[in-house]
């Protein structure tokens, strides 16, 4: 794609997120100051894909790919926050710590199966197996590119960090938290129990 190109894809873009939340707005399903901090972290969002883009332009489809990331990201649960609470100096490497283990990238690949019909599981497959044969340290950044994930979402530079769905985040608070994952076990024991017991 051309500059000119890449320019008249982000007004289209800009003027279909500002068209939509307008009627979001016109029919009372979103409130003004909702909508409005939302467009401010758009175009925000916006400004920094630009400086990514001139760098490396990537293809239409690419680009769209991406701002559904981002925009649908204000759902997701703050790993970088969830990591905080155990180390307020590198949250970041514990989530790497997390992306170290084999079962984690195995949940990830699960997930990303189901839920991700652009998931590219070749590509994992490779990257499962790079780990595992030589010091490759899988970070979010890294498994978002190569495989085209969409349950993970990374923003960098100020006010950034990694963020993730809710059963993605429910499995790094567990890995994070014995205890938690012990009471986890035991209730669905019990719940397996009361079953086999009607």
């Amino acid at each position: 794609m051309t500059s000119e190109e890449i320019g008249e894809l982000y007004i289209r873009i800009a003027f279909q997120y500002e068209s939509a939340l307008d009627q979001l707005v016109g029919k009372g399903l979103i409130d003004k100051n909702f909508a409005d901090k939302h467009k401010k972290a758009f175009y925000d969002s916006l400004d920094e894909e630009k400086l990514r883009t001139a760098q490396k332009i990537r293809s239409h489809t690419e680009i769209m790919r991406r701002y559904v990331r981002s925009m649908i990201s204000g759902n997701m649960v703050s790993l970088t926050e969830i990591a905080r609470q155990y180390t307020e100096d590198s949250p970041g490497y514990v989530i790497q710590s997390w992306m170290r283990s084999r079962n984690t990238l195995e949940f990830l690949r699960q997930w990303e199966n189901d839920m991700n019909g652009e998931f590219d599981d070749r590509a994992c497959e490779k990257l499962l197996h790079q780990a595992h044969t030589s010091s490759l340290t899988v970070t979010p950044s890294l498994w978002i590119r190569r495989t085209h994930a969409a349950g993970i979402y990374v923003k960098q530079g100020k006010g950034g960090g990694v963020r993730a769905y809710p059963e993605i985040a429910a499995d790094f608070r567990l890995w994070l938290n014995p205890a938690e994952r012990l009471a986890l076990v035991k209730i669905v024991q019990e719940i397996k129990t009361d079953q086999r017991l009607k």
